[in-house]
């Protein structure tokens, strides 16, 4: 029987605590795009397990971090009880927030979850409704030139390790094979151009983009990631109504 995020949720706890994954980067890349956050109302959306959350906190802001899979608030809410820094959590749907008001936030972050949404135009449309009019959304993304659906590492003619993406344009709903890899929870594989025509359709401009290397343990684990970016990443601007500046 296929695995979802609840399934996986202690695994994908314990992964993102081992250090052994790219989430140090993505949680570096979000800070770097998020800026100078001290006493600023953050929104942390598909927060998981609350890593970014948690590191969004410690950087000065009051978050707040919301997923929609129970068994990941339960562990970003077990974190916050062994170390409390004063994050609400809630259980929330990214692609309504219907728990939460117009306006609120100076920044709402989406840290590796937008790709495993159903709906993007219903959570763009979301995140610019709880954002104050001048607000900002930071989005990072498992990169989706290099990640699509059934995409390898493989060598190149120089020896260097390459990806190899035949399925690149097909957008659609996939899980990864691997049985040890995130992905066997299945991901919205979208090209970066529908990523991009999204954020404009609902009123965002583009103030930052960055495509990080890995390094230390993960570029030495992954070397194919020191050369080739496994995250897109974006801060955007909330503009003052979809489609006008």
């Amino acid at each position: 029987m296929p695995e979802d995020w609840s399934d996986i949720a202690d695994w994908y706890d314990a992964l993102v605590r081992s250090g052994r994954s790219p989430h140090d980067l993505a949680v570096a890349t979000t800070l770097a795009l998020a800026g100078d956050i001290a006493g600023l109302r953050v929104l942390d959306v598909g927060c998981g397990q609350g890593a970014a959350t948690r590191a969004l906190a410690a950087a000065g802001a009051e978050v707040t971090g919301a997923d929609l899979t129970p068994e990941m608030v339960v562990a970003a809410r077990r974190h916050e009880a062994e170390q409390p820094i004063g994050i609400t959590y809630l259980e929330s749907d990214a692609q309504q927030l219907a728990e939460l008001p117009d306006g609120t936030f100076d920044l709402v972050t989406c840290q590796l979850a937008l790709m495993d949404i159903p709906d993007l135009d219903a959570t763009l449309a979301a995140v610019h409704r709880v954002l104050r009019p001048d607000g900002s959304f930071v989005a990072v993304l498992s990169h989706p030139c290099f990640l699509a659906p059934f995409a390898s590492t493989v060598d190149g003619p120089d020896g260097l390790p390459g990806r190899l993406v035949a399925r690149y344009l097909d957008e659609e709903f996939w899980r990864s094979p691997n049985p040890e890899g995130v992905r066997r929870a299945g991901a919205y594989h979208r090209t970066l151009s529908t990523y991009l025509n999204a954020f404009v359709r609902h009123g965002f401009g583009l103030e930052q983009s960055l495509e990080p290397a890995a390094d230390g343990e993960h570029a030495r684990e992954q070397p194919v990631y020191a050369r080739i970016p496994i995250f897109f990443a974006v801060r955007l601007r909330r503009l003052v109504r979809p489609g006008r500046r």
